[in-house]
């Protein structure tokens, strides 16, 4: 144990940011690189999103999606292109897994896209209205995500998904993801996302609703490489969806 020196050999080289505050000439203590604590209402918060986020399984593989009201989904448009496509899918809530490995039993809703359905391309959203059961909407049950107000946005900033990737069981991509590139109608990010990832949402670092993931970039300096990530803003789709959102859309 003598070549050990806290644990750590006597020929550790120090890989973290600045010691030092420079304001105060005093040590940082134990900041290494970027401070990443969080409250503990940060947690609180993941989870009250993550219920308002389903898999949705269907003909031909799984995607993702999100209560955007009592009784309105999301996903991408290239998700649900027609009515049709939502006819055999099956909007799963609560999949997720325990600590033991175990998995729950998925909340399972059906589409009614004869009631309302809307799909735009140059968007990649599509929204459709869930069934009730037994005389409940499955957003008074599981919440469902405030469209009206898109939180301001700047560059660098932390942005997490909640999703469904290759058609796991619910994950969460969280904080060491910055928001690289930000236009009217798209953003590009650096977070890691799947097959199956489509239609999740990208929320802000206290879980608010910005955008619906879309896909993947391509570098444009080395071609058959991914670089970024990118989604559609939710304040460009909320003025084309509005009028069939209900009145209050307040969690």
């Amino acid at each position: 144990m003598d070549d050990l020196v806290s644990g750590f050999p006597r020929k550790f080289s120090w890989k973290g940011g600045k010691t030092i505050n420079p304001k105060t000439n005093t040590p940082y203590e134990a900041i290494i690189g970027q401070e990443n604590f969080a409250e503990i209402w940060w947690l609180e918060e993941a989870l009250k999103a993550a219920k308002k986020v389903a898999r949705i399984k269907k003909n031909g593989g799984t995607a993702t999606g999100f209560m955007i009201s009592e009784d309105l989904f999301m996903t991408n448009h290239h998700v649900f292109r027609e009515k049709e496509d939502t006819f055999s899918a099956k909007i799963q809530f609560h999949f997720k897994a325990n600590k033991d490995g175990s998995a729950n039993k998925p909340d399972e809703w059906v589409c009614d896209a004869t009631s309302l359905f809307k799909s735009d391309k140059s968007l990649d959203y599509a929204i459709v209205r869930l069934k009730p059961q037994s005389g409940l909407k499955p957003g008074q049950k599981w919440g469902y995500f405030d469209l009206s107000a898109e939180p301001h946005l700047i560059d660098n900033q932390h942005v997490n998904i909640i999703q469904h990737p290759a058609g796991r069981r619910q994950e969460i991509v969280f904080r060491d993801n910055q928001l690289m590139a930000i236009e009217p109608t798209v953003i590009q990010y650096l977070t890691d996302t799947d097959y199956g990832s489509s239609g999740s949402p990208v929320l802000d670092d206290h879980f608010n609703l910005i955008a619906i993931h879309s896909r993947r970039v391509e570098d444009p300096n080395a071609k058959g490489s991914w670089y970024r990530n990118q989604g559609y803003r939710i304040s460009a789709i909320y003025e084309e969806i509005i009028e069939y959102l209900d009145h209050d859309l307040a969690d």
